[in-house]
């Protein structure tokens, strides 16, 4: 995660970029090598929502893009509301 926040640092103009940190396969619970709470710890130190997911029993896979769209919507509602493109900006997800 670092090195990812890392390179997003050098590429974009800055540090306030839409993010979440996911957890996936939340359905094996058995299974699970990091903790939940480990999962908020991270995120809260990278400044990011957290959310977990599965896609086999479909829970919150809607939910994650839906968080993003809203991030997004709060850090540039002018550009959305009055339909105009700013400066090109280039969307990444990983």
């Amino acid at each position: 995660m670092t090195r990812v926040l890392t390179n997003n640092s050098l590429v974009q103009d800055t540090d306030d970029v839409p993010m979440i940190l996911v957890g996936n396969k939340c359905d094996l619970e058995d299974e699970r090598v990091v903790g939940k709470d480990q999962g908020l710890n991270l995120a809260k130190n990278f400044m990011c929502a957290f959310l977990e997911s599965s896609a086999k029993a479909k829970i919150n896979v809607n939910e994650i893009f839906y968080d993003l769209v809203r991030q997004i919507n709060r850090k540039s509602p002018d550009k959305i509301k009055n339909g105009r493109p700013g400066r090109k900006t280039k969307c990444v997800l990983l």
